[in-house]
């Protein structure tokens, strides 16, 4: 430009000053041309580019508080090391994966336990998105591989505490191993059936039928079906049925459901109330729902530990039946390392006794009843 000015300068005539004028505007559009898909490169490259959070994993985590890990992470320091080295044990050992173990872990279960996007989280850890999705879906085929180790039937000897500790609570129920009922995942809508997935409920759902012990300890779980499914229909399909029809359990053994369930010999479920019931017919009804609610404080307990349940926002659903199967094996885990401490506390015992001062209130005011319709068949 500085030549073009001393063009001018130099100019002898108007004519050349024109001439050097029209140049000048030339080089000045085509200068402006030239710049701007370069500027708009410049743009594009740093959209590409994001800002990642590179010390989280190495800095901040380290410094958390033993109860601020345990928030983020539901679990403490030292049983995170051990379902890092149960994880390490179970998965193939490969020399060219730059990402350690432990991040992996931990990124996985943030991704179970926070409805984050894998966008977010991703940054969070200085992980890309392509290797996020792969990380969350390497862990989680390790925690469904190990699925049979977490999530498994009672043996004879837990057969018998937990029977004995459900007919504690029940104060007289015998037998009961166990409580089944059905669970709804929300999801997205499949593209091909989405009206199976519609419930009733009003949302696509995939069904997660689990049975869970006195702890609410997962024993027995089948996931996958459409969430316009029935209960029962869901459980003859399952695995369980065919074992139970084949005695899996003795006579003196059983599971307990709600009245959706069909009533089988290993399988207990509630008298329907038709306005007709007898006074001990009221009583099992009241004492069964008491030790019944165990299944569903476990299903909460599972989603709200584990918030990805609460919508499963996956296209695949084969991995989805996957992230399902995992977050019950970690349930599994915490109970067995004494993270979640399931067993009848002070509050829940009140509960109970509450429930029962109730139903014998119930028996007396029937009692009641009776007496004044003998009383006034006797008048007429």
């Amino acid at each position: 430009m500085d030549l073009l000015y001393l063009a001018l300068f130099n100019a002898i005539d108007d004519a050349e000053i024109r001439g050097v004028e029209i140049r000048r505007n030339i080089i000045h559009f085509i200068a402006d041309e030239l710049n701007e898909p370069l500027q708009n490169d410049l743009l594009q490259n740093e959209r590409r580019i994001r800002s990642k959070n590179e010390n989280y994993y190495e800095i901040i985590v380290p410094r958390y508080t033993d109860h601020l890990f345990k928030e983020h992470f539901r679990m403490s320091r030292i049983t995170f090391e051990n379902l890092v080295n149960i994880i390490g044990h179970a998965m193939p050992f490969n020399h060219n994966n730059p990402v350690d173990l432990r991040k992996k872990v931990m990124f996985t279960i943030w991704i179970l336990a926070k409805p984050e996007s894998y966008l977010a989280a991703g940054d969070r850890f200085n992980l890309a998105k392509s290797t996020a999705h792969g990380i969350v879906k390497e862990i989680t085929n390790v925690l469904a591989n190990i699925l049979p180790n977490y999530v498994n039937w009672p043996d004879a000897r837990m057969c018998e505490i937990a029977s004995t500790i459900f007919k504690r609570r029940s104060h007289g129920i015998p037998g009961v191993v166990g409580a089944i009922d059905g669970c709804h995942i929300p999801c997205q809508a499949p593209i091909d059936n989405a009206n199976d997935f519609y419930n009733r409920k009003g949302f696509h759902s995939i069904i997660l039928q689990g049975i869970c012990d006195h702890k609410a300890r997962f024993i027995d779980i089948f996931v996958g079906l459409p969430g316009r499914m029935h209960d029962a229909r869901v459980f003859r399909q399952s695995e369980i049925f065919q074992r139970l029809t084949h005695h899996l359990l003795p006579p003196n053994y059983h599971i307990i459901g709600d009245a959706a369930y069909p009533l089988k010999v290993n399988l207990l479920t509630p008298y329907r109330d038709t306005g007709h019931l007898t006074r001990a017919q009221i009583i099992y009804n009241t004492r069964l729902s008491s030790i019944r609610s165990i299944i569903e404080r476990a299903f909460g307990l599972l989603k709200c530990k584990f918030r990805r349940l609460n919508y499963l926002d996956i296209a695949d659903f084969d991995f989805g039946n996957k992230m399902i199967g995992a977050a019950c094996v970690l349930h599994n885990f915490l109970i067995e390392h004494n993270e979640i401490n399931f067993e009848i506390n002070e509050e829940v015992l009140e509960e109970e006794q509450e429930e029962v001062a109730m139903e014998r209130e119930e028996v007396a005011n029937n009692e009641a009843i009776d007496k004044r319709n003998r009383i006034s068949e006797l008048l007429i």
